[in-house]
């Protein structure tokens, strides 16, 4: 397969992270879906053709960086952010980029792809918020009270703070010193 993008790659990503959290509103897409000339007829690969393709050293055709199901069909489209555009290099079909990409969908949807201008998308993006791992108490929801983050020691971990004392019936798991080591988990009397 050829280089994939971090823009391909994000967009990918963006589209799991999507219909993981949307269980009953899936997105129908592919993203990096080979699709291989059958017979003069362009169709994405199935698992028949990716094994053999891996058996005979080979890579399908084209790999457009989205397929979406539309209506019960498979359509290709190409995502063309920060000056990408379509490639005049000719494939083993011995058409452009282009080209392959209308013959796989019939026509119906010449140069369909992902831009800037046709998503409305700013000149200057937004910039992201970036999370960060918690290293103290104070900004974890994941310390259970009365204990702390000790960053000092080898295997740094969560311990019962000295001083406070435990939930009622719970104790430190057994031959492990408070503060020293990896001891989030308390055992229950």
């Amino acid at each position: 397969m050829p280089g994939v993008s971090d823009r391909d790659k994000c967009f990918g990503e963006a589209v799991e992270a999507w219909n993981d959290s949307h269980p009953d509103d899936q997105i129908p897409i592919e993203t990096q879906q080979p699709w291989v000339l059958d017979n003069g007829q362009w169709r994405p690969a199935n698992a028949l053709d990716k094994m053999w393709n891996w058996m005979m050293g080979t890579d399908p055709y084209r790999y457009p960086d989205w397929t979406i199901d539309i209506n019960g069909r498979p359509v290709a489209g190409d995502n063309k952010f920060s000056g990408d555009r379509f490639s005049n290099r000719k494939g083993r079909s011995g058409k452009t980029q282009l080209e392959d990409q209308n013959d796989m969908n019939d026509g119906d949807y010449d140069g369909l792809n992902l831009n800037p201008k046709d998503c409305d998308c700013p000149d200057e993006p937004e910039p992201e918020e970036v999370k960060e791992f918690v290293t103290s108490p104070e900004s974890s929801p994941f310390a259970p009270p009365g204990w702390q983050f000790n960053p000092g020691v080898p295997n740094p971990g969560w311990s019962p703070s000295p001083g406070v004392a435990p939930s009622p019936g719970v104790q430190p798991s057994p031959g492990i010193e408070p503060g020293i080591g990896f001891d989030p988990m308390p055992v229950p009397i």
